[in-house]
């Protein structure tokens, strides 16, 4: 499965030290634990990096040391969130010649009343003609307001670069079999590998990578029930953890399993330490065998 769009991948969080500066060590302890994992690979620089708390120094930075030590290891797809075409394209440049092996695209937002699906196919056009590396849509209305059209998603898989989609919208859609479909969250996994996914990225996987990762081999290997009573236990957890406090929450739960949260970037603050060892209770009430 080694470069595929297959399987599970964690949409990794940036840890921050003290001073709100990116905790590179932090990172590095975390993509150790993630080699040795059956994860299939990673996001960077998505969502739940706080993607736009970064700067653009921070961004190469973050891609060049996960890249030293995942790449060839693990399939690798970074995030390119940005408001202009302009901005998109500069981006690529700068990372052409790195690592990686996919991009995460999301559509321009901030201005979406005024952007009709002609806009965004043209964004994508533009993007897919100047990239190195095959491009994922992002379709995040929770984040951007943007729900793309399956008509509209199924002429951007015409384009050659574009391979996939990563969906975190409610609605039902009929795609092109050329994409490779990831659910956006666990609440899903289950659902959307009944409807021929193939697989998700899931801010589970950055605290407790095993148990998306058994609903995925569960299903895979037949045993469906199994796969769905794990499915509900994900879905316990995550409405305790990210549903409920989102980045923080992900991040109190790396703490509590030994991995490096970190701070977060203000306005979003870290959790307390009571609110660290209540999700730790609940991770080893709720899934026993992680800890």
């Amino acid at each position: 499965m080694k470069n595929s769009l297959k399987g599970i991948f964690a949409p990794i969080n940036i840890p921050f030290t003290t001073d709100e500066e990116v905790d590179y060590r932090g990172l590095s302890k975390n993509l150790q634990f993630y080699l040795g994992s059956e994860l299939n690979g990673l996001l960077l620089l998505g969502s739940n990096g706080e993607n736009k708390s970064l700067s653009e120094e921070e961004k190469i930075k973050i891609i060049e040391t996960s890249t030293q030590l995942v790449a060839g290891r693990k399939t690798i797809i970074v995030g390119v969130m940005y408001e202009s075409l302009y901005l998109a394209k500069a981006f690529i440049e700068r990372i052409r010649h790195s690592l990686i092996d996919y991009l995460l695209v999301q559509p321009p937002f901030y201005f979406r009343g005024k952007f009709t699906e002609e806009d965004y196919y043209q964004y994508y056009f533009e993007l897919a003609r100047i990239s190195p590396f095959p491009i994922l849509i992002y379709n995040a209305p929770g984040f951007t307001g943007v729900d793309f059209s399956a008509e509209l998603i199924n002429r951007l898989s015409k384009l050659d670069q574009v391979v996939g989609i990563k969906d975190s919208s409610k609605a039902e859609k009929e795609l092109s079999s050329k994409l490779s479909v990831l659910t956006g969250t666990a609440n899903t996994l289950y659902q959307m590998l009944e409807k021929n996914a193939t697989g998700g990225v899931v801010s589970l996987a950055n605290f407790l990578p095993e148990l998306p990762v058994r609903i995925y081999n569960e299903y895979l290997s037949g045993n469906k029930e199994k796969a769905k009573s794990l499915q509900e236990t994900a879905i316990k957890l995550n409405s305790l953890i990210s549903g409920k406090s989102g980045v923080a929450g992900v991040k109190a739960a790396m703490d509590a399993m030994g991995l490096v949260g970190g701070e977060l970037r203000r306005p979003l603050q870290r959790l307390s330490a009571q609110e660290v060892e209540k999700i730790k209770n609940s991770i080893q009430e709720i899934y026993p065998d992680a800890l």
